[in-house]
């Protein structure tokens, strides 16, 4: 079985669905918090979240050259 890593406790979100929102578009914390109401309640997740969005965008910038070249 697959550990379930929980990044809000209290609205139940998980990891990989913030991740999954960040590759969707996604690329804020507020992103995050207005779709899926992460960090919403208590704010204990917020730096998490933060970390997770600040990740992303370092990875983007090569995600998109990658999708750039394929097209060519």
């Amino acid at each position: 079985m697959v550990a379930r890593k929980l990044v809000c406790i209290c609205n139940l979100v998980e990891e990989k669905e913030i991740v999954e929102l960040l590759k969707k578009g996604a690329d804020s914390t507020e992103d995050i918090q207005n779709l899926i109401k992460a960090g919403t309640t208590c704010g204990r997740c917020l730096p998490e979240i933060d970390q997770l969005v600040e990740e992303h965008k370092k990875t983007k910038p090569k995600d998109l050259q990658k999708k750039l070249d394929f097209g060519s």
